[in-house]
């Protein structure tokens, strides 16, 4: 629905704004089926709050998305895609470091399962070219 402009159209698209679109469609149908199912829409109650909203919106979705298109002219779209990859381990360390969560014997098993998994795939890919 969203690509739709950017396929009829000469002229392309920047990806940050199919991005934006896309993401205020996914935000209002969630919106939609939430309320329809007996959820309330709510707001962060508190600047803790907000900020942890604010830093998702602004540094986990746009400026990530920019890096990612960014990165997706100079470098291997599959070596791009494995950045996603390493989110869970990256969510993790910082919970470790700003929130004072313990790391568990799980936590270190599946970063160590991620690294591997990054480096079998590059390896494979080098091995390719």
């Amino acid at each position: 629905m969203s690509t739709f402009p950017a396929s009829s159209s000469r002229r392309s698209l920047h990806p940050a704004a199919l991005n934006a679109s896309t993401t205020a469609v996914g935000a209002i149908v969630l919106g939609t089926v939430a309320v329809a199912s007996g959820e309330t829409l709510a707001l962060p109650p508190d600047p803790k709050s907000w900020a942890a909203v604010s830093y998702l919106a602004l540094v986990g979705s746009v400026v990530a998305f920019l890096i990612y298109f960014s990165l997706l002219r100079t470098w291997h779209s599959t070596s791009v895609s494995l950045f996603a990859v390493f989110t869970p381990a990256i969510a993790v360390a910082l919970g470790a470091m700003f929130l004072g969560e313990q790391l568990s014997l799980w936590s270190g098993i599946g970063t160590a399962l991620i690294l591997v998994g990054v480096a079998l795939t590059l390896v494979g890919q080098n091995r390719m070219s």
